[in-house]
């Protein structure tokens, strides 16, 4: 297939203030073999020499300036935007914090193209586990309160199962932006990712959330992996029941911070548009009030057991 038909995919890469790792995935993302592929690394104003490090030793990349109030959803907006400006075909979202293989984008597009998906979504392994993964999707079991879990966490993938792992592609209710082709008619029929409420966290999740209701469905690649120089982002921060009313803004001070994964804006947000009503306010307790529950009742259950354990000791020595 020459160049001319190769349809053009732009990838788009937020950055912010962490030029060994954005260089980091620039030295092994611009060699991939994908030939029609453009580059755009959106900095949200950088203090610690991203952008002239880009500018000297990665002329073709191209290199959008945004203010540091564009967290992910801005700046990833302005990167669709100039994409679809210039008659992108498909666009990529990957973060500058993950490395690819050389042939990712090739793949990921032959995927896309032989089973006409219009979202599909990479496997993203743990980039110091590789094989160990971090997330196959993600899913939304409202009936039990969980909102956005990530599928088959920390499953090495040689232990999935055969119904996963002899697939090309699985079906997923969400999916995190780390690695996500999405066709420009998507954009062109749902719009962008919302800045509005979601300015940071989940926004990549919403949006495929809003793409299913359109009848747009994505996949996942069981084989073609982003590796994540990630953390488990996702777990609930861990309080007391007794810390939390103790210290109520200790507790809550994530809840209003943009740039966390419980900002509250984002989770309110999704779950009343696409929560069923009746499941609405157990899903809205379990994430909020869930993290200072959780660890007294595990404290309950170990003085428990430990009691038990101690009763059924004295009594063995009784005897």
């Amino acid at each position: 297939m020459s160049f001319d038909s190769l349809p053009s995919v732009f990838a788009i890469i937020p950055s912010f203030n962490r030029k060994e790792k954005t260089v980091r995935f620039l030295e092994r993302f611009t060699q991939q073999t994908y030939e029609n592929l453009h580059i755009v690394i959106v900095d949200a104003d950088s203090m610690d020499g991203t952008k002239d490090e880009i500018s000297s030793n990665y002329p073709n990349v191209i290199l959008i300036n945004v203010d540091n109030e564009c967290y992910w959803t801005a700046s990833t907006n302005c990167g669709v935007s100039f994409a679809l400006d210039n008659e992108a075909d498909f666009i990529l979202t990957i973060n500058d914090d993950s490395f690819v293989a050389k042939n990712y984008v090739e793949d990921l597009v032959d995927l896309a193209i032989k089973y006409e998906i219009n979202i599909l979504g990479s496997r993203i392994d743990y980039m110091d586990k590789p094989g160990c993964i971090w997330s196959l999707g993600a899913y939304c079991d409202w009936e039990k309160g969980n909102i956005l879990q990530l599928s088959h966490n920390q499953v090495w993938f040689d232990d999935l199962p055969d119904s996963v792992r002899d697939k090309d592609l699985i079906p997923a209710d969400a999916l995190a932006g780390n690695g996500v082709l999405i066709r420009r008619n998507v954009f062109e029929k749902i719009g962008l990712y919302n800045e509005k409420y979601l300015p940071h966290y989940h926004s990549d999740s919403e949006f495929i959330l809003r793409a299913v209701k359109n009848d747009i469905f994505p996949s996942v690649a069981t084989e073609v992996v982003v590796y994540n120089d990630c953390v488990d982002s996702f777990e609930e921060p861990q309080y007391t029941l007794k810390e939390a009313i103790a210290y109520p803004f200790r507790f809550s001070k994530n809840f209003v911070d943009k740039r966390t994964h419980v900002y509250y804006l984002p989770v309110f947000y999704v779950i009343s548009k696409y929560c069923p009503l009746r499941y609405q306010v157990l899903t809205l307790l379990s994430f909020f009030v869930a993290p200072a529950i959780i660890p007294l009742k595990k404290a309950i259950q170990i003085r428990s057991r430990t009691k038990r354990f101690v009763e059924k000791l004295l009594r063995k020595v009784s005897s």
